[in-house]
């Protein structure tokens, strides 16, 4: 069973203002979502606590001063620790509120999204000063959001370029790459994970996957839905069609060419799970 559009998560989409603030959450395992995307990019900031996030097909540590850079459709999933709950601010946007102008810099405010997806490295680590200056400026976006002043929607929109910047900032000057989770009681994931990342639109089945990480099939089914919160066939296919949309969006492939590139064997199994997962077909995806 197909459990994908279970995990889409909904932001109203005729919101004239596509922004929204979750200040200083403290969450439990049990309350956060499983594996999930949205079309919205999303920051996360960590206060205090400990556990792991699953962001595309790596895992990181989540400590205090860290923050997350989410792309749009981008695989996810907080972890935090039972015996110490992560406090974390939210902030989920869309791409309307982040206006390409070039003003005669190469700056652009999406350019470190689209950096982190290329090299997967969606964490920065923050300092002292750092850290100071970015829950400054969340602090004040809270305050505008709740005392709702006149040009509020304004002066939160020139905010989060001003926290955007910031960590843009960070990033290109002080970004170190994360750690890797050696203490995982399953270190053979990283592996896997990044081997499906290269190979999805290979035909992979979970007799290879298992006998490439050395374990039986049962257990190798066991620590990836719990690792990654979904099935590997379900994960495979989530991989795919985001491939496919991709393609769909920016390339003139022939939908066959296409279906074959992100590694499906068949037209009807790709027309199946991509309206499964977008609601769509691809025909009228591509159209929109």
């Amino acid at each position: 069973m197909i459990l994908i559009k279970a995990i889409r998560k909904k932001f109203p989409m005729s919101e004239q203002f596509p922004f929204q603030l979750v200040f200083k959450d403290t969450k439990s395992p049990q309350s956060e979502l499983p594996d999930h995307l949205h079309d919205w990019y999303e920051i996360v900031y960590v206060y205090s606590g400990n556990g792991m996030f699953f962001i595309d097909s790596s895992f990181y540590e989540m400590m205090p001063g860290d923050v997350f850079l989410i792309p749009r459709n981008t695989i996810h999933r907080a972890m935090p620790q039972r015996s110490e709950p992560v406090t974390s601010t939210i902030l989920y946007f869309s791409s309307a509120i982040l206006p390409d102008l070039s003003l005669g810099d190469t700056f652009s405010l999406t350019a470190i999204f689209e950096q982190l997806r290329s090299s997967k490295q969606f964490r920065l680590s923050l300092e002292g000063t750092d850290q100071e200056h970015i829950q400054m400026l969340i602090e004040d976006i809270r305050q505008e959001l709740e005392e709702v002043q006149q040009g509020s929607r304004y002066a939160v929109m020139l905010t989060l370029h001003r926290i955007i910047v910031a960590l843009s900032r960070i990033q290109s000057s002080t970004y170190r790459e994360p750690s890797s989770l050696t203490t995982t009681s399953s270190p053979w994931m990283k592996e896997i994970a990044s081997y499906i990342e290269h190979n999805f639109h290979s035909s992979l089945t979970l007799s290879f996957l298992s006998q490439k990480a050395h374990v039986s099939p049962e257990h190798f089914s066991r620590v990836f839905k719990q690792m990654t919160g979904m099935p590997l066939t379900d994960y495979l296919h989530t991989k795919r069609i985001l491939k496919a949309k991709r393609l769909l969006k920016d390339t003139d492939l022939a939908i066959e060419v296409l279906a074959e590139q992100c590694g499906f064997q068949s037209m009807p199994h790709f027309h199946r799970i991509f309206k499964k997962i977008t609601g769509k077909t691809p025909a009228v995806y591509r159209r929109r």
